[in-house]
């Protein structure tokens, strides 16, 4: 992620299917993301990840 918190894409999804930062009590007041979690499941993260690493130009 930008700050280096994370070095995979499953943790960065895992902190966004999470409720990103807010849901886990992070104190971000510029902070427009919503903190609801996404639910999704692990084969949904999975296949967004593939999606992503398909993308090239």
């Amino acid at each position: 992620m930008h700050n280096r918190g994370y070095k995979t894409l499953k943790e960065v999804m895992n902190f966004y299917n999470k409720g990103s930062g807010k849901a886990f009590g992070f104190k971000v007041g510029n902070q427009t993301l919503s903190d609801a979690p996404l639910q999704l499941t692990d084969k949904e993260i999975d296949n967004i990840i593939e999606f992503m690493k398909a993308l090239d130009d």
